[in-house]
């Protein structure tokens, strides 16, 4: 009895640890490359050929071939050794080049729903981003780098441009080597295309060494046109204390804020004697918006036809002082309401049991303006 007993002791322990050691291994991600110049090379040509054949887009394209050529003709013999491992220039390169290369794919990423003037804000920001990463010269130990701006709250979504208006606007600027808890907080400026720092300034509102948080308090003082932000982090060196590093650049795109214009006309089909039906003008108005998600409405009077058959309502719909594009005539039985879709992505309808002709601007769907 005894015997069973002790045999039965050390069974369960051997039993449970062969059935751990038959568990198999937890998955796990694959580990990104660690950067080295050819790394950077195979990035740059991957964003290279992804870029679609726009001729906005063509100074882009040949911007980044010079980049990979001039990386290529610097790496020689060291294109696969770590750029921790490599000299100060090189890594300067290679480190400008994966976050150009990054934010070629960000773009990519956020473009697909975007058209006319707000794909247009997007592309200017990403050329003008590489061509600063490609202009920047000179290296050290650790080479900061803007990879891309995002919207917030987190994780939101690669930003490009920004529409013009009232209010506040928090952003983050993603990167590497952004920030070094032992020194001071990173100095974060903004300045137009030509280097003129803006009235109005973001403000830090957080910091680790891969984000910036940051928050305009009223967009609406920001001026239309390129807006260049400019980071200077520092590094803590033995025996030197906190020094300054390489300046990181992003671009950003202010652009109007979209206003829309609508003018429209609602008719009454009323009875008429014999097989005739009489057209009766009940209305024309204005309806104005300004951005995505807003709304107005108009009170139209019926009193002119007090029976009638069916409605008819039509329009025309103008964007930031476009040309104007018409929808319609939509009708409908008298009975029910009319809701119809306007160029632009607006909504407009007629209810007659409110007598209130409404137009509603669509939510924006492009992911790279805010």
């Amino acid at each position: 009895m005894t015997s069973r007993l002790s045999r039965s002791a050390w069974c369960v322990p051997l039993a449970a640890a062969w059935m751990l050691a038959a568990t198999p291994a937890p998955l796990h991600a694959q580990l990104a490359p660690r950067l080295s110049a050819q790394v950077s090379l195979d990035e740059l040509s991957t964003a290279t050929a992804a870029l679609p054949a726009d001729p906005a887009l063509a100074s882009l394209r040949s911007q980044l071939q010079r980049m990979a050529d001039n990386l290529r003709q610097d790496a020689g013999k060291d294109a696969d050794k770590p750029a921790d491992l490599v000299g100060d220039t090189l890594r300067g390169r290679i480190v400008r080049a994966h976050a150009a290369a990054i934010r070629v794919q960000a773009y990519l990423k956020a473009m697909a729903d975007c058209r006319g003037a707000d794909r247009t804000a997007m592309q200017s920001a990403l050329v003008e981003s590489v061509k600063l990463l490609a202009a920047a010269d000179g290296g050290a130990k650790v080479v900061p780098a803007v990879e891309d701006v995002q919207s917030m709250p987190a994780p939101g979504s690669s930003l490009f441009a920004i529409r013009a208006g009232g209010g506040p606007l928090a952003f983050a600027l993603a990167g590497s080597d952004l920030f070094d808890s032992q020194c001071p907080s990173p100095q974060v400026s903004a300045t137009d295309a030509g280097g003129i720092a803006l009235a109005n300034q973001p403000i830090l509102t957080g910091a680790s060494p891969a984000r910036l948080e940051l928050k305009w308090a009223d967009i609406g003082q920001v001026p239309v046109g390129p807006v260049v932000l400019h980071v200077v982090a520092q590094r803590t060196v033995f025996l030197l204390g906190c020094q300054a590093l390489p300046e990181a650049t992003a671009v950003i795109a202010v652009v109007p804020a979209t206003h829309y214009r609508v003018d429209y006309a609602l008719e009454a089909i009323c009875p008429a004697p014999g097989d005739a039906n009489r057209v009766v003008a009940l209305g024309k108005g204005t309806l104005e918006l300004a951005g995505g998600g807003a709304s107005a409405a108009q009170n139209v009077s019926t009193t002119a036809c007090a029976e009638p058959a069916a409605y008819r309502l039509s329009a025309s719909v103008s964007a930031s002082g476009g040309a104007p594009s018409p929808a319609g005539p939509f009708t409908q039985s008298a009975q029910a309401s009319i809701t119809a879709g306007l160029p632009g992505g607006l909504t407009l309808s007629w209810d007659p049991s409110v007598q209130s002709v409404f137009v509603r601007a669509g939510a924006n769907t492009c992911k790279g303006v805010r």
